[in-house]
């Protein structure tokens, strides 16, 4: 298989998982019985009350065992850790300068350690493993928010690549820098309805941030492969 077809694969199949991830998480919250950290009588999904995580749990926040919601939720999430892997391979590749490359590649490790962490979430529910849980949840948005850093100058670095897929990035970063430091440092969820609300909005922000910035970025690694190659 060339190379250039490897990339694209890559790049396809992390596309098409951004997509799965949206319909099976969306489906899950449909099928999520109730409940949340503060108020276990709540029927249905909060969408500005609950948190991704909730819909992993193996038994919903109201005591209803969760298994379809959980299931659903596991897949997509699973799916995206393996193609961010596959495509975080790829992505040094794509590019010609060693410089460009050098920082791809570091965008790479930490890519992969994103990915991981994301397949680590999904196979260690919040009401089984709390610990491992959440180790996972941090190390995933710190890690993607290296990655993307690091992402960002290894375009700013290779002559001809668009720049408006360095400044989506860089946006994207200032966003994803706000939601890490909330998470870490924010009121806690647990102690009041308001700092429930900002840290479960400032997640449900980032994840669909990321989804469509990865999708961005995805078209922007295809054009510029053809670019690239016929120049």
């Amino acid at each position: 298989m060339s190379n250039q077809l490897l990339q694209r694969s890559a790049i396809l199949f992390a596309l098409l998982s951004a997509l799965l991830f949206f319909v099976l998480s969306s489906w899950a919250m449909v099928e999520y019985p109730g409940g949340t950290i503060l108020d276990r009588a709540t029927v249905g999904y909060s969408f500005w009350h609950n948190y991704f995580s909730d819909l992993g749990r193996t038994r919903s926040w109201n005591g209803a065992p969760n298994a379809l919601s959980s299931r659903l939720f596991q897949a997509g999430l699973v799916t995206v850790g393996i193609s961010l892997g596959a495509y975080f391979l790829v992505l040094p590749g794509i590019f010609r300068t060693a410089r460009a490359r050098f920082l791809a590649a570091i965008a790479s490790m930490l890519g992969l350690m994103a990915a991981a962490s994301y397949i680590g979430i999904a196979l260690n529910p919040l009401n089984v493993n709390y610990g491992l849980h959440t180790l996972f949840v941090r190390a995933g948005f710190i890690a993607f928010l290296g990655m993307s850093l690091f992402y960002t100058l290894s375009m700013l670095n290779e002559p001809g690549y668009p720049k408006h897929y360095a400044r989506a990035f860089a946006v994207f970063s200032i966003i994803l820098g706000v939601q890490v430091v909330i998470m870490l440092f924010g009121p806690r969820s647990w102690s009041s309805p308001g700092a429930l609300l900002l840290q479960a909005s400032a997640q449900k922000v980032v994840v669909y941030a990321e989804m469509v910035c990865m999708v961005y970025q995805g078209v922007g690694a295809w054009r510029w492969i053809s670019l690239r190659d016929h120049p």
